[in-house]
């Protein structure tokens, strides 16, 4: 192996933790990229590239914004692993879409997997997660992935399948946006860190809805933890949605 690269879109910063715990599992120094606001120059991997690629899972798909900055991001038959992270209630075409994404772009998927964390709009649910349970789990599918590398032939025609579907589903659109209240002190955290410049400079306390797409990065960046969802509307949801999906799920993962 010559290098390990960590390669995440992680708005709410749960996607970049579970790749670092991935990682720790992998012998191997692994350098980071947090494309989560675009990149610069194109990022190019070789055949002797490792690349654990990251994302969450928004309605069920691969996050818009990511699609968008991927198509900087290219291998040349380079090994991947591929991660997509959930809140708790299903990740139904998201890997087979990342899948799909990763392969035209010259990646080769050996290894795949859906791991849980912590909701990121409705935190409530899967709360403490990744817990110690997971933390194992995700240990042992770096150390899994690890040694499926070393003996990885990738002039085989071996083919990564994961669950998902064919045509993928229509996400659904989010019908709130978080707001800040009155212990905010216009720091610009938020402005400077939001994906999709949704927050104005001049009033941070608002959030242009045209634009925003909910992937509370501004709360969890927020140092005054003044920015948070709410209202009626949100509420309502909230609770059928955490009575709905309260029940744990585990992770699924996926070996060629």
């Amino acid at each position: 192996m010559e290098k390990v690269h960590l390669v995440y879109y992680s708005p709410a910063f749960s996607t970049r933790k579970i790749l670092r715990i991935i990682g720790k599992g992998i012998a191997s120094p692994a350098k980071e990229y947090d494309i989560t606001q675009g990149v610069g120059e194109p990022l190019l991997f070789g055949k002797e590239d490792l690349v654990i690629l990251g994302v969450p899972v928004y309605s069920g798909r691969v996050p818009a914004p990511f699609v968008d900055i991927f198509q900087k991001i290219k291998g040349e038959n380079t090994p991947a692993v591929l991660v997509c992270v959930y809140g708790n209630r299903d990740y139904d075409d998201a890997l087979l879409e990342l899948a799909d994404l990763s392969k035209e772009n010259g990646f080769i998927p050996f290894a795949g997997a859906a791991f849980i964390a912590r909701h990121s709009i409705f935190p409530k649910i899967a709360e403490n997660r990744p817990d110690d349970q997971d933390k194992l789990q995700l240990m042992e599918f770096g150390e899994k992935c690890y040694s499926e590398f070393l003996n990885l032939n990738i002039d085989e025609d071996k083919e990564l399948k994961v669950r998902g579907n064919h045509p993928y589903r229509e996400p659904s659109n989010i019908p709130f946006v978080p707001k800040a209240d009155s212990t905010c002190d216009n720091c610009g955290t938020c402005v400077k860190l939001c994906p999709t410049h949704a927050i104005p400079e001049g009033n941070p306390k608002k959030t242009n809805k045209d634009i925003c797409i909910a992937c509370a990065r501004c709360i969890a960046a927020c140092p005054k933890q003044s920015r948070r969802f709410k209202g009626l509307v949100y509420n309502m949801v909230r609770k059928k949605f955490e009575s709905s999906y309260a029940e744990r799920k585990e992770p699924d993962i996926f070996f060629t």
